[in-house]
């Protein structure tokens, strides 16, 4: 062969950088075009992608079970990654389920009657209303849905008062909103430190910041239903039986002193039985009801003993500055990437003498 590919030759043995150079240079008025193309059309749909915001909270939860006594293997274990702080624990939701409880419907369809507010005020309602009215799209996700909706009727969310959206049977609408509200949430658990990170993302900072807020304190409720909920209806059951107990005990007096008054100056000895039997009784409902008062103190204590507390590391505050999209960057990405293709494909079709390819 007399000839040879310019880009075999600058890669054959080692890079032949001197031929890189001199195809972009004799191929430098090739580049004019394809760039331009690039940068324009990338500029362009960039343009067309709203940016966004995002927040982020930070929650370090408090445990009341043994696992802080596991000396030093605890400290090794946390070395490699792995925390020994629920081994000893009865809850079945641990942190690091969090993300799991976060994505169910139970926990996302509350979400659409939050109450937000945007920054300049133009608007404030319910966040459904936000996504659904407020939101903006990309020109071709809105084609998308136009053309969806010529074959296919997309549906209306039901905006009737005091309607609320059922999480066992969502309409198709609903469940793409509670998809969307799903898609602006995310949440990460440290596995060292069971830090726990919740991360919204919205079009508005300062309803990115009430989302964040709202969903960190929706968190904390439903933690602390689901630690205090054994503990809340033994106590509810205590104090139930208690308020009974002390009923029988009032009534048990009552007799007891109506018996008294009747018979004061009564001397035989079956109105005395019948006293000594109304007074055992007094006794008896007494000594119920007392023990019965104590249980009901303990599990007091007990409750509020396994109310979770949680420890704020970073609370929400509204961005300054959008987190996205990255447009001067992916502009620049892009037009690096049309480079580098454009150059490929120049040294393949370049062609150079086989001496010139070789030292």
């Amino acid at each position: 062969m007399e000839t040879t590919n310019s880009l075999n030759a600058a890669l054959k043995d080692k890079i032949r950088l001197d031929l890189i150079f001199r195809t972009i240079s004799r191929c430098r008025k090739k580049y004019i075009l394809p760039l331009t193309l690039t940068a324009v059309i990338s500029s362009a749909i960039m343009l067309c992608i709203p940016r966004y915001y995002q927040v982020q909270v930070m929650l370090a939860p408090e445990y009341s079970n043994g696992g802080g006594n596991m000396g030093s293997l605890g400290s090794v274990a946390s070395m490699f990654g792995v925390n020994l702080g629920n081994m000893n624990s009865s809850d079945a939701i641990t942190p690091m389920f969090y993300p799991d409880l976060m994505n169910s419907t139970d926990f996302l369809v509350p979400l659409m009657d939050v109450q937000v507010e945007t920054a300049d005020g133009s608007f404030k309602g319910r966040y459904v209303d936000f996504l659904t009215k407020k939101q903006e799209v990309p020109f071709w996700l809105w084609a998308m849905a136009k053309v969806k909706s010529w074959f296919k009727d997309p549906g209306k969310l039901n905006d009737a008062k005091g309607y609320k959206p059922n999480p066992f049977r969502l309409s198709e609408a609903e469940d793409k909103v509670v998809q969307g509200i799903a898609s602006s949430i995310s949440c990460s658990v440290d596995k060292k430190t069971d830090v726990i990170s919740i991360t919204t993302t919205a079009q508005d900072p300062l309803v990115a910041a009430q989302l964040a807020d709202t969903v960190k304190q929706r968190l904390q409720d439903f933690i602390t239903v689901y630690r205090t909920k054994k503990a809340r209806n033994d106590m509810e059951h205590v104090t139930k039986l208690c308020t009974e107990a002390h009923q029988d005990y009032k009534k048990k007096c009552n007799e007891y002193a109506q018996f008294c008054d009747a018979h004061q100056n009564v001397t035989m000895q079956s109105y005395r039985t019948q006293q000594d039997q109304l007074e055992n009784e007094v006794q008896m409902a007494y000594t119920a009801y007392s023990s019965l008062a104590q249980q009901k103190i303990m599990a007091e204590s007990k409750l509020r003993e396994r109310i979770p507390a949680f420890t704020t590391l970073q609370n929400a505050s509204v961005p300054v500055k959008h987190a996205g999209p990255k447009r001067m960057f992916t502009v620049a990405a892009l037009l690096v990437l049309a480079f580098f293709v454009c150059t490929i494909v120049f040294m393949f079709r370049e062609k150079v003498p086989e001496g010139e390819g070789k030292q």
